[in-house]
């Protein structure tokens, strides 16, 4: 009977068919109502009345069975998780084991996956704090930037008026929040030294749209920005530290900004850093007169929104056409030029904060992944290559009784734990690579500057680190555990069966190894190649010598053009009594400078041809000695001169690039051009570049500050010196403070340090294409010294009867090396045509140069063929060391 079942048999039963609570359970319960049935039976029942009378008895039959099942299925699993875990403990102390008895595999191993996890998590947590999540806003992929398209004027993705702003603020239909901003910088006085504050001007929901919390205080409204109360800011997190040392007091008390006093509401919470710069936020002041036909042309708010649920793109394009449809209708003759074809579209938010970083980015998320992949081809040639060695271990485990998963099941294990170590290792190197990310050129890029290792980083280097193991090793898992016992232990060397497959995988490797180190080869050399040119490129003006700073008037002092041109004309007099200093001016519109202008223009007396290029140009203004100070040559006509003031005639000086375009067959001087102003030409200068070296030519019509007096508040200051930079930028500082002590000096820097910083995002793809490109040099003759040590290995008693035979050493050297250089120049080919495929991913890196030039390809090939041809020698040199006798006693 069952309840006399020895438990030895129920624990061989489990052993063989497994462990079965419910049929556990199933036997107890029946064994407990036959017991029941039994002793009724001594007391005189029939047998049927017995089992019908123990089971009324026993009660709710199913009842206890599904509580005994659930009890018994608890412990089950408690038994079955520390079985498991038990036997992973084993698994993992013999592959640690087993890698500690070859400290130097496991050395390289490591090292090698480090090199590519750890770069993998530098770029993704690069990724991650630019591309995916830059703020912390649970909605951050459902907004969108609103701008302004003027398809006519060939202008595209341009910032929008208030009046649009507000109009749009109220298509409750379409956004559940909407906002718009501007970033002025402000005057900070009457906290110590005169600072120039970054702040964020908004109109609308500003707070909403990006679920921004205050930590002090409170938030402004929507509605401050035309009720009265717009003399009101909330500081930023870092900010209120700087300022007030984290004075909770701080909320109610005022700040003098641009002379004026606005009052502390509020203090955000540190997490909220959008702009990143940002160091207050205030409600911009809109009036009536702020919101006429004629202000509908100042376009300078970038506009952001939370789209309402349900609303798709297609469906919000057609609704932004809509609306700016009825303001063309509205302002019919007064705004809107319809030669321009003004319209507004939206823009994911994530495309137009990441900017220019977006293009680099993927190309060297890519090009990360490459290097993943040459470590993981590497490691695994190292694995089979080891595993040779191991063919008597695995063979005597085969021999014992252990079948080919449980062989393949350790040799994971131990590809586990060596992905393990090398995510360890590789995470501290990505820290490492991170923080030479933020301290390097592009951080003058505010995303870059807060890049850090998060919970999604950790979690992507855990999914790699397992994705690598799985790549490295599986194959060789596979091959290494396909062993003939018997052979190896008679100590025949044919005794791994998969010697040829496993041959032909260790060659595929290797091709896989150059192809890839050549396309980031290739790569590497031509963004080097287009920065070298970039360098070389003519900016239109002279760098060396010339320093540059910027000052802003501002409060009732200066609240006149008057008081502003005294101030102007006075700190270039005094500028150019500073020893050293050679020619001094002023600019609204500095090259590599933030501050810009430009709107459409007329040729007075002359239409628009058919053929001719849009009419709209930089609209710059220009003091004192600044073509000259810039080193901005004089093609034709006059410069500026003190005549040009406001008591005379408009005048002013084009640039090349508008002289070509619009007047390519005639002198354009004594033409009048209508930009607002009204001018006649009296001067061609050279063409600048204005952000990027790299940029194609704008129009640009440059006027005499004295003619636009309005500007002169909010200019930079440009001079010539043969003093150190130091010392220049102490003087100009000088120059300022002895004028006026409360006004701020800013941007002090050369222009030399101004083109520099816009190469910040090229000079990243140098340095960190590069750098893969020389780890995948290394990984690819890393990767082939290892195949052909291992065929050296296996060949040696053929290569010791070759020399026997009277074979010299230069053949074998020849004949080892003629192998080796066979599989590198097919990875160049694949490599080759692989980046001719790929190669125009690099476009929006490259200037000068195209993705497929034909030197760089020469080159890079040359070179990996050169460092393939050293991996080579060595194993080449040690086979023809090999001794004949020895290696024939070996046999």
């Amino acid at each position: 009977m069952l309840r006399w079942m020895p438990d030895r048999y129920r624990e061989l039963r489990d052993l063989v068919w497994g462990a079965r609570p419910d049929r556990d359970v199933d036997e107890e319960l029946a064994t407990h109502v036959a017991l029941r049935a039994e002793e009724l039976e001594a007391q005189g029942m029939t047998p049927e009345e017995a089992r019908r009378e123990a089971r009324r008895r026993f009660g709710d039959a199913e009842r206890w069975r599904r509580e005994t099942l659930s009890e018994a299925e608890q412990e089950q699993r408690g038994r079955d998780r520390t079985e498991r875990l038990d036997a992973i403990r084993r698994e993992v102390r013999l592959a640690l084991r087993s890698l500690g008895r070859a400290p130097t595999f496991t050395l390289i191993a490591v090292l090698t996956l480090a090199l590519g996890i750890g770069a993998n998590t530098a770029i993704f947590s690069v990724v991650n704090g630019v591309l995916l999540r830059p703020l912390p806003v649970p909605w951050l992929h459902d907004l969108v930037v609103v701008q302004t398209d003027l398809p006519g004027l060939d202008l595209h993705g341009g910032p929008i008026s208030v009046g649009e702003a507000l109009d749009l603020a109220e298509r409750r239909d379409l956004f559940q929040s909407f906002t718009a901003y501007s970033r002025p910088t402000l005057n900070l006085t009457g906290s110590g030294e005169p600072q120039r504050i970054a702040a964020v001007s908004t109109v609308g929901q500003y707070f909403d749209v990006f679920g921004a919390r205050p930590q002090l205080g409170r938030l402004y409204r929507a509605e401050d920005s035309r009720n009265g109360n717009h003399k009101v800011v909330v500081l930023s997190h870092a900010f209120w530290q700087e300022l007030t040392g984290g004075d909770p007091r701080v909320v109610g008390t005022s700040l003098r900004l641009n002379g004026e006093a606005y009052e502390v509401i509020g203090v955000l919470a540190p997490e909220f850093r959008y702009p990143r710069t940002a160091q207050l936020w205030t409600p911009r002041e809109v009036l009536p007169q702020h919101l006429g036909a004629q202000q509908r042309l100042t376009m300078i708010l970038t506009a952001v929104g939370r789209p309402q649920p349900g609303i798709t793109p297609e469906q919000l394009r057609t609704q932004l056409r809509t609306e700016a449809e009825r303001w063309h209708e509205r302002y019919r003759g007064e705004a809107y030029d319809p030669a321009a074809r003004h319209t507004v579209a939206a823009v994911p938010f994530l495309d137009h904060l990441s900017g220019e970083l977006r293009p680099i980015l993927r190309v060297l998320m890519g090009a990360v992944g490459l290097v993943l992949l040459i470590a993981c081809a590497n490691v695994a040639s190292l694995q089979l290559v080891r595993s040779t060695g191991r063919a008597r271990e695995l063979a005597v485990r085969a021999a014992l009784g252990a079948g080919r998963w449980p062989l393949v099941r350790q040799l994971f294990v131990e590809s586990l734990v060596l992905g393990a170590a090398g995510g360890v290792v590789g995470l501290g190197i990505g820290a490492l690579l991170i923080r030479l990310i933020a301290r390097s050129d592009a951080a003058q890029f505010a995303l870059l500057r807060d890049v850090q290792l998060d919970g999604a980083v950790l979690a992507f280097t855990a999914v790699i680190t397992l994705v690598a193991a799985v790549l490295f090793g599986t194959i060789p898992a596979f091959r290494a555990s396909d062993v003939a016992a018997g052979e190896v232990l008679r100590g025949s060397a044919r005794g791994t069966s998969a010697g040829p497959a496993r041959g032909r995988f260790l060659q595929g490797a290797v091709v896989v190894q150059v192809a890839l180190a050549l396309v980031l080869l290739l790569g590497s050399g031509l963004v080097v190649r287009s920065l070298s040119r970039l360098l070389d490129a003519d900016p239109g003006f002279r760098t060396a010598g010339v320093h540059t700073m910027r000052v802003a008037l501002s409060g009732d002092r200066y609240a006149g053009n008057a008081p502003r041109m005294a101030f102007h004309d006075a700190l270039l007099e005094r500028l150019r009594g500073v020893p050293g200093v050679e020619l001094a001016g002023t600019v609204y519109g500095l090259p590599f400078d933030s501050q810009d202008n430009s709107s459409p223009f007329q040729i007075v007396g002359r239409a628009a041809g058919a053929d001719e290029p849009k009419r709209h140009a930089r609209m710059w203004f220009a003091g004192g000695d600044y073509f000259q100070a810039m080193g901005i040559a004089l093609v034709r006509g006059r410069l500026f001169t003190d005549a040009d003031d406001d008591g005379g005639q408009v005048v002013s000086v084009i640039d090349e690039t508008l002289a070509r375009q619009f007047f390519p067959s005639e002198d354009p001087i004594g033409k009048q051009l209508e930009q607002g102003l009204e001018s006649t030409i009296v001067g061609v200068v050279r063409a600048v570049k204005k952000d990027d070296l790299a940029e194609p030519g704008k129009a640009t019509i440059y006027y005499p500050i004295a003619q636009a007096q309005w500007v002169a508040g909010n200019t930079a200051v440009v001079v010539r010196s043969a003093l150190p930079a130091g010392a220049t930028a102490t003087a100009l500082r000088a120059a300022v403070r002895e004028l006026d002590g409360s006004i701020p000096v800013f941007e002090v820097m050369s222009m030399e340090e101004r083109v520099e910083r816009s190469l910040g995002t090229r000079r990243l793809a140098v340095g960190v294409l590069g750098g893969f490109a020389v780890l995948a040099l290394l990984l690819a003759a890393l990767g082939i010294y290892g195949v052909l040590s291992y065929g050296v290995s296996q060949r040696t008693r053929e290569l010791g009867v070759r020399l026997a035979l009277g074979a010299r050493p230069r053949e074998v050297v020849t004949m080892v090396l003629r192998g080796g250089l066979a599989l590198t120049a097919v990875g160049l080919v694949a490599g080759a045509l692989a980046f001719l495929a790929l190669g125009g991913a690099l476009d929006a890196l490259l200037y000068g140069i195209g993705p497929r030039d034909p030197v760089t390809l020469a080159t890079g090939a040359a070179l990996l063929a050169l460092v393939a041809a050293f991996g080579c020698y060595i194993p080449a040199r040690r086979a023809a060391r090999v001794d004949p006798i020895t290696a024939l006693r070996a046999e």
